[in-house]
């Protein structure tokens, strides 16, 4: 079927699924959106985008791919490092897709130079709630509805192509493990390494209130040895101990994937026996995320683990380390140097340019178990609102509709809204996200 094609009968079905409240959608790869315990959505109208996945012209010379929606980035990496080209920005799961990049909050080693996956992106095709087929580009007629489908997770309208950047990769990637003792050493070496601008990936690893890696990539032609983190290595672990390492430019990008970052520990896949015997079997985002939808009651609905991105201004860094250690003191931590291309038109103008500064640290807390009976959700949005920080919508959220709309736009949403979905049926934004969504 031609992509033609499939629009055509997506078309259809939106525009007979009007006036039926708010559809839901299959796609072929699960939702990085954490799992909640909750119902499959009752009788809602399910619409099926599953074959939104291919590539649909990739042009080497030219340096940018377009693409469906549904197309997995590991998918994505092996077609074009076949010829010597990646993706501006590879978010770190397999099955993350380019549409789900886009409608969420993507971040990567190569965030602190380019911003996040959608900052390179070149135009999008989107259906409307009608069946309406509209271009977007950042600078044509439809330039506001183009930055809109970013972070608003598909409430906005149904991206059904993609083009996007391309830039030159070598085979192998150079890791260097900077290892730092206090917070202030660390931050400092993140700013002086960002502002020098001499390495194509940066990201960091707070593993206890006094020990933090900085880890520093390069692409190169040659390896002396290769390591692979897909089965018995836990990336993370390898990166407290060592000083370098090489790998292959694919198993870079998906090195934290067997782990899902490190919540497979969580479930004792950490032991060494365990991912012997069963390593193959459970291991890998993916699987994961597909057991733990096939198995809700694995999720605790009192308390629920803390999976989420903040977003907090690099002055502010050691503010929120300060209160992190105090109040959660769960480690690794991740953190990634994010720069803002732009101010996002998805938050509200009190919020725009989060604090007014272009360099920002993702601190991305994954799998944290509350230990007593406080909503450790809720800590992190009250903090963040005092250090002008914001979260992805990726996990629980426990904000008020009121104080939700003071920090996502509102009246952009809304003007979206109409112009694409005046009926509802892709879903309010505070309802689908609010963790009683």
């Amino acid at each position: 079927m031609t992509h033609e094609q499939k629009i055509e009968r997506i078309a259809g079905e939106l525009s007979r699924a009007a006036g039926q409240g708010a559809a839901r959608f299959r796609k072929s790869s699960p939702s990085h959106q954490v799992p909640k315990r909750r119902g499959k959505g009752g009788g809602a109208r399910v619409i099926d985008v599953s074959d939104l996945d291919e590539i649909l012209e990739l042009d080497v010379e030219g340096r940018t791919c377009t693409a469906e929606p549904g197309l997995t980035f590991d998918a994505l990496v092996q077609a074009t490092l076949a010829h010597g080209l990646v993706p501006a920005c590879v978010p770190e799961l397999k099955t993350i897709t380019i549409g789900g990049a886009v409608a969420g909050c993507s971040v990567e080693s190569m965030s602190h130079r380019l911003g996040g996956f959608h900052d390179n992106c070149l135009e999008y095709e989107v259906l409307t709630a009608k069946g309406e087929v509209l271009c977007c580009s950042r600078e044509g007629e439809n330039g506001q509805l183009f930055d809109m489908v970013h972070g608003t997770f598909g409430t906005i309208a149904l991206i059904t192509r993609l083009k996007f950047s391309l830039l030159p990769a070598k085979p192998y990637v150079h890791l260097v493990f900077e290892h730092h003792d206090s917070v202030e050493s660390c931050l400092a070496a993140i700013e002086e390494r960002v502002g020098r601008a001499d390495s194509t990936f940066i990201d960091g690893l707070g593993l206890s209130p006094g020990n933090f890696v900085l880890c520093l990539g390069e692409f190169v032609d040659e390896a002396p040895y290769l390591h692979s983190y897909q089965w018995m290595r836990a990336y993370h672990r390898s990166a407290a101990r060592m000083s370098e390492d090489y790998m292959t430019a694919r198993e870079y990008f998906f090195r934290y994937d067997a782990d899902c970052h490190w919540i497979g520990r969580n479930y004792g896949l950490e032991n060494p026996l365990v991912r012997l015997l069963v390593g193959k079997i459970f291991l890998g985002s993916t699987r994961m995320l597909s057991l733990a939808r096939k198995l809700p009651f694995m999720i605790r609905a009192d308390k629920p683990e803390v999976v989420v991105d903040v977003f907090v201004p690099i002055s502010k860094a050691r503010d929120f380390l300060d209160f992190y250690g105090r109040e959660f003191n769960y480690w690794p931590l991740w953190i990634v140097p994010y720069r803002i291309a732009r101010p996002y038109p998805w938050i509200s103008p009190e919020f725009l340019g989060m604090g007014g500064e272009e360099l920002y640290l993702d601190f991305a807390v994954y799998g944290f178990r509350p230990r007593d009976g406080r909503n450790y959700f809720r800590l992190l949005e009250e903090k963040l609102v005092e250090l002008k920080g914001i979260k992805t919508l990726i996990s629980h959220n426990f904000y008020e509709r009121q104080e939700f709309w003071r920090i996502w736009n509102r009246g952009a949403w809304d003007a979206a809204k109409r112009r694409t979905d005046p009926e509802g049926l892709f879903g309010d934004l505070y309802d689908k996200t609010h963790r009683r969504g």
